[in-house]
């Protein structure tokens, strides 16, 4: 990995880029890699930077990491290049909430689906595509791994209209199997053998085996009895996934999917509700589930403020935290490491064209199946069919999703609306023009494809 080379772009984040590295530094094969941080937030940026470089000194790594706002200098001649950002920053997400809950659409997360998600697609959209045409002049070989939301429509877009080779990566199903693990007492790499298939943030295991046992049918007994949902092994779990995400207790909506259809979807509730809205047809509903006016939406979007972060890291750079050094449930350096063909072959959850892995979804919508990583390919696994069951759920929003996608490509405002008409969270179609026109005018110069400043 001595010449090899990996940008992230956001690497100004002050929760993410951490772990990332952090797993970076500490995984052998990726010995010599060089780090460049770019990011737009220069404040940030040199945080950040500064952390990764002690993180880098704190577990003896053998990586070296650089930060510039520059990002064609950033991507000269990369190997490998992630993304994670958010057109609009947090001010923006926070808009995302506000403005359909004005006109009675709940929310929980607001990344993915829903009104949130479908704003959030169109103002990333021309972002993220002025980024790959940098990427095609400046390391048109690399590999492009995409963690920015929403997963699905961007990672579309992208295969859409570049060669670029992209995959969509995202760590659901690791917080599943790691809460269960922890539950079962069982190791969350070596003791289950599972098939998955849906959308981002949608995905269904379809299989599961653990330790010759049927995954599914010990998950949905365990999910009876309350009691049943407490530490019976010897293995720990990271205290940011006890409260969300994974299979926590308080994990209501998919425990009840599963029960109702037999299948089990890998995500947190909070994403979960989102496709499945009757779960937020009201307040008093929402908070049957969990969603109460006073809950913990979203464990990292919504009860960990920026400058709450920010102050986590400012800490460990001082030392007066101490930086923690175990490597994630985050699979980018073994990714890295297996496209390079300095790692071993990772079998991991990737976001890629339809091309045959789920027979009843459309061709080239974009599914998320398990793939196989291998040096500089990734073989999406065949999930055979969506079961019936669970189908419903699924096919509206990949429906939405190509909309979205062609309307945030072509600045198509009708087919925008059409699109936000069809989300299951709109009761009505005049509450959809009522938001549209509110993000319309909130967002006026975050959506320049729309007012002919912006095409491909």
């Amino acid at each position: 990995m001595k010449n090899s080379k990996f940008v992230l772009i956001g690497g100004g984040s002050y929760a993410w880029t951490r772990t990332l590295f952090t797993d970076i530094a500490l995984n052998p094969d990726l010995k010599g890699l060089h780090v460049v941080l770019q990011d737009i937030n220069t404040e940030a940026l040199h945080t950040v930077t500064d952390l990764c470089k002690k993180v880098n000194e704190t577990v003896g790594g053998s990586v070296t990491v650089e930060g510039t706002s520059d990002l064609d200098r950033a991507l000269s001649d990369a190997d490998f290049v992630g993304l994670t950002i958010s057109t609009g920053g947090a001010s923006a997400d926070a808009q995302d909430m506000h403005i359909p809950q004005k006109h009675g659409v709940i929310q929980t997360v607001a990344d993915t689906v829903g009104p949130g998600g479908w704003i959030r697609s169109l103002r990333n959209i021309p972002v993220v595509i002025d980024i790959i045409r940098k990427v095609e002049r400046k390391c048109p070989d690399a590999w492009f791994m995409n963690y920015t939301n929403p997963m699905t429509v961007l990672t579309k877009v992208i295969n859409k209209v570049s060669s670029i080779k992209c995959v969509g990566i995202c760590h659901e199903l690791q917080g599943l199997l790691l809460h269960l693990a922890y539950y079962f007492g069982l190791d969350w790499q070596k003791d289950f053998s599972l098939s998955i298939a849906g959308i981002n943030h949608l995905i269904w295991v379809t299989q599961m085996a653990v330790k010759g046992h049927d995954g599914l049918r010990v998950t949905a007994d365990y999910a009876r009895d309350p009691e049943n949902f407490k530490k019976l092994g010897p293995l720990g779990i990271s205290e940011e996934l006890l409260d969300g995400g994974g299979a926590a207790p308080s994990q209501k909506v998919k425990f009840d999917l599963l029960s109702l259809t037999g299948y089990l979807p890998a995500a947190g509730d909070a994403h979960i509700v989102e496709f499945i809205p009757r779960y937020l047809c009201s307040s008093e509903e929402a908070a049957k589930w969990g969603f109460g006016t006073k809950e913990k939406a979203h464990t990292f979007a919504r009860t960990d403020p920026r400058e709450k972060r920010k102050q986590k890291c400012l800490d460990m750079l001082s030392g007066k935290t101490p930086i923690p050094v175990l490597h994630s449930h985050e699979h980018a350096d073994r990714t890295i490491a297996a496209l390079s063909g300095s790692g071993a072959p990772l079998i991991t959850p990737v976001n890629l064209p339809n091309v045959g892995q789920i027979d009843n979804i459309a061709r080239e919508a974009v599914v998320e199946t398990l793939g196989l990583v291998t040096e500089n390919f990734i073989h999406p696994l065949t999930a055979g069919k969506l079961p019936d069951v669970v189908l419903p759920y699924v096919i509206p929003h990949v429906c939405n999703q190509e909309m979205i996608a062609e309307a945030g490509l072509t600045g198509n405002r009708e087919l925008a609306l059409q699109a936000l008409v069809n989300d299951p969270a709109i009761r009505h179609p005049d509450i959809a023009v009522k938001i549209a026109e509110d993000f319309f005018s909130a967002y006026k110069d975050m959506l320049p494809q729309f007012n002919g400043q912006w095409s491909l």
